[in-house]
């Protein structure tokens, strides 16, 4: 695929700017929130980030697609675009006071995720990644001043590896890694650490949705490792997956596939 264009990655990190700039006036207040059919906690945060970052795709990119965590399909065209977008990933942790939450940003073309955002705000940071471009992290509103590449591990084996793990309940994931001598990490940013080289892979097992893993495959693609949806694809919407460097997923996915473990149920 072509080189995402400069004012795609401009316009992603200024998505991202704009919702860190509508939930920050939140953080200092006690967060109100209520709880979504699912039982995850929705903030007036959540909602502002949403709003701030849909005004300015409408007047910028009136003619793409939008689907959001909270409102679902903003907007729908008939074309090959469609920009994903999760405004505050981590709202337990946000409503909780905790560091480990932030913006989601994705820009999907006829299928594929081709860049990513993923922010920190508590943490003035950001990581994004664009194909063509690389994988980079970066301070909050500095577009080149403190800008690092961002490359995975070359750890080869799992013994000895360190995979981090996300599930939403019960999990033989754990047990079946430590079993092949790999060190389990359950909390932290994973797949910016695997971005940054300090995790070897990060299983996702039965969870998260397409606005959760779109930056994450971008990430995870142009910092040099793989994603491995259930079906062998490189969807995000199967609600689950492998990200891993290129010399540890093989032997990963086989341990979970000898062990008969599905790391999804059917795709939403």
């Amino acid at each position: 695929m072509d080189r995402v264009s400069a004012t795609d990655v401009d316009l992603a990190l200024l998505l991202a700017d704009v919702a860190t700039a509508a939930v920050l006036p939140f953080v200092a207040d006690a967060v109100e929130h209520e709880s979504k059919a699912d039982g995850s906690p929705v903030s007036k945060a959540d909602w502002a980030a949403e709003a701030a970052m849909v005004t300015v795709l409408t007047r910028e990119r009136p003619d793409d697609g939008v689907l959001s965590e909270e409102s679902g399909e903003v907007a729908t065209t008939p074309g090959g675009r469609r920009w994903l977008l999760d405004p505050i990933d981590g709202t337990v942790q946000f409503v909780g006071g905790g560091l480990e939450w932030g913006t989601h940003v994705a820009l999907e073309v006829d299928g594929r995720i081709v860049l990513g955002v993923i922010t920190r705000p508590r943490r003035s940071h950001r990581w994004w990644a664009a194909t063509g471009w690389g994988a980079f992290t970066e301070p909050d509103g500095s577009p080149t001043e403190g800008r690092q590449p961002l490359a995975v591990s070359t750890t080869d084996s799992l013994r000895g590896a360190r995979i981090g793990q996300y599930a939403m309940g019960p999990s033989p994931v754990p047990r079946l890694l430590a079993a092949a001598g790999a060190e389990v990490v359950t909390s932290g940013s994973h797949v910016l650490e695997l971005a940054e080289g300090r995790l070897d892979a990060v299983v996702a097992y039965q969870c998260g949705f397409p606005w959760d893993h779109a930056p994450a495959v971008a990430l995870t693609r142009e910092a040099g490792g793989r994603f491995v949806d259930p079906s062998g694809g490189e969807s995000c919407a199967c609600r689950g997956g492998v990200y891993a460097n290129a010399h540890l997923l093989d032997e990963l996915l086989a341990v979970l596939s000898d062990a008969g473990v599905g790391l999804a149920g059917s795709a939403p």
